[in-house]
């Protein structure tokens, strides 16, 4: 069973997700913003078979774009109230922020999408999405659970010691 109280109010850890998540957006649609017009600007436009300008800029302007769709939807999802309603069962899922100890003692937050670190109240939180190595190996696991994580290192043991 998970203690009564997290180590971390979630509250402030949403808050400060989406402040984050919301600074990123809006860095991310000025500079797409430029991209956009780089890839379209008459200078651009290619001068030989071997200028590529146009090119890069557009993979660029594309790949800005993905990110961009999913900083909204991080945006969208923090802003609601999903995050800090009550687990509906005590398993490591979406919207739950989950202790585990192993490796490294690790405080992370389960979010549709994943990416990024905060420091809440002295503590880093990581966040991760369910389909990340790490969040695909515990989805549905309970306190006390034990799991394995394939890594560059080598193999991972971690123990989930509370969730929230």
């Amino acid at each position: 069973m998970s203690p009564s109280r997290p180590p971390i109010a979630k509250a402030r850890v949403v808050a400060t997700l989406l402040a984050q998540a919301q600074r990123e957006l809006d860095g991310m649609e000025a500079v797409a913003e430029a991209s956009r017009d780089e890839a379209t600007n008459s200078e651009t436009k290619a001068e030989g078979k071997y200028d590529t300008r146009a090119t890069e800029a557009s993979y660029l302007a594309r790949g800005q774009a993905w990110r961009i769709v999913a900083l909204r939807k991080q945006v969208a999802w923090l802003s609601s109230d999903a995050p800090l309603r009550d687990l509906p069962e005590p398993v490591v899922q979406v919207g739950a922020l989950v202790t585990v100890s192993g490796t490294r003692t690790e405080v992370l937050f389960v979010a549709p999408i994943g990416g990024g670190r905060v420091d809440v109240d002295g503590h880093t939180v990581l966040v991760i999405s369910p389909s990340a190595p790490l969040g695909e190996a515990m989805v549905e696991l309970e306190t006390e659970d034990t799991f394995e994580v394939d890594s560059p290192r080598g193999l991972l043991n971690y123990t989930i010691t509370a969730i929230w």
